[in-house]
């Protein structure tokens, strides 16, 4: 099993940034949530690559403490997701009260990882008096009816990151400060677009695993569609860097055009990409990534 440490960044690259198009992935908040404290802060980014809270509420969290590994282990997971899926009564039970966000988990790495489970939300009760005890979920994050209420506008399914943390410090609040992530992105990006194999495949991890393809299934693809084009250009617009113990996580619009060698359009595509970045020998790479078509 691999091993990580701390690979933490936010910032918004200069270089990268394209005039956003209407369904570009521009995420300007995220939900960080400490579990040593029971809170949750909601958070806006600044141009300085810092979070600025917005508010903090009470989460009653997993009746087990310690970071989710299994199935029914009542657990709090810890990592960074997204939320993919928003419900609300009658299609809600009534114990989760008027709303809840589906979290991702297990996502991309945890399942690298072997971790199981599902179910995992941000939701409210029907209980209030559930919310006096710090650890009474069976693994979600819960806040009140009304707290959710406030905290829904600011989430947007797919997009927006809730981090959580068995101890949130201050070195993960202002995390946009990484060179070495933000050099391995650009780096990665100007790999891909120069066609050159052997050193974009370099930044991917031993463990890497994506679309069912291993690190050498991986690299046979993207050699072949190297073979099929004069050019590839990747457009990142929104580039995001997300900070935690386990792992970083990248979100941007990719913007992905290639020209064949005979002179016609090779593919065209818009999309939300996410990479999982962890450290192997010292150095940041990518162990799983994502993607996800935008309408045009």
């Amino acid at each position: 099993m691999f091993k990580w440490s701390l690979l933490c960044l936010w910032m918004i690259s200069c270089f990268f940034l394209r005039t956003p198009g209407v369904l570009a992935s521009h995420q300007t908040t995220a939900v960080l949530v400490n579990k040593k404290e029971n809170v949750l802060h909601v958070c806006e980014y600044t141009p300085e690559g810092a979070y600025r809270v917005l508010k903090t509420y009470h989460a009653t969290l997993g009746q087990v403490k310690g970071d989710k590994e299994d199935e029914n282990d009542l657990k709090t997971p810890e990592g960074i997701y997204t939320f993919k899926a928003l419900l609300k009564p009658p299609s809600l039970q009534k114990k989760f009260g008027i709303m809840s966000f589906y979290m991702n988990f297990p996502n991309s790495f945890d399942q690298l990882a072997g971790r199981t489970g599902s179910g995992i939300m941000l939701h409210a009760t029907n209980e209030p008096e559930r919310l006096k005890k710090n650890f009474d979920s069976e693994g979600c994050v819960v806040v009140k009816n009304e707290e959710i209420s406030e905290i829904a506008p600011h989430i947007r399914l797919g997009l927006t990151p809730i981090l959580i943390f068995s101890d949130l410090t201050k070195d993960y609040m202002n995390p946009g400060q990484n060179a070495q992530l933000t050099q391995f992105f650009r780096g990665w990006i100007q790999n891909w677009e120069s066609k050159d194999i052997e050193k974009y495949i370099s930044n991917y991890h031993s463990d890497f695993s994506a679309n069912g393809k291993n690190k050498s299934a991986w690299r046979s693809y993207k050699a072949r569609l190297n073979s099929l084009y004069s050019s590839i250009q990747i457009g990142p617009e929104d580039v995001r860097f997300y900070s935690h113990p386990k792992y970083s996580m990248v979100t941007f619009t990719q913007n992905y055009h290639s020209q064949l060698k005979g002179g016609g359009i090779g593919h065209k595509s818009r999309g939300t990409k996410i990479l999982y970045v962890a450290e192997e020998s010292g150095q940041p790479k990518i162990i799983a990534e994502t993607y996800t078509d935008l309408m045009w």
